[in-house]
């Protein structure tokens, strides 16, 4: 499964979670994943959540790695913290989005993933 598609699931998958709604931002934040080969890049509001492919450079929450790790990170197999101690991925961008991005993709795992 290539970038953009483990992303559009993600965004789906938040978007039918009312729970989220409390903490996600009034303002967009776009998170970029990065691989070897792709980016895929989605908006979090909470107006929206999507694939987007022009972002505000401004609130950009970038993470890289590769795309194994990237794929166990979007599908809630690993915690993004397991992810940055073992140096499977990096992430630039404020610790805040970061925080923020670690308890969206926390609390939107897939039920088969949640322990």
């Amino acid at each position: 499964m290539n970038m953009r598609e483990l992303v559009s699931q993600l965004a789906e998958r938040m978007q039918t979670l009312n729970h989220l709604l409390p903490i996600l931002p009034e303002e967009e934040l776009y998170v970029r994943f990065e691989c070897e080969t792709e980016t895929a890049v989605v908006a979090i509001s909470k107006h929206q959540i999507s694939p987007k492919a022009e972002v505000d450079e401004r609130r950009v929450l970038t993470v890289r790695g590769s795309k194994e790790a990237l794929e166990s990170l979007l599908s809630g197999r690993m915690k993004l913290q397991q992810q940055i101690r073992l140096k499977e991925v990096c992430i630039s961008g404020s610790f805040r989005h970061m925080l923020l991005l670690e308890s969206l993709l926390h609390l939107a795992k897939p039920y088969r993933y949640v322990c």
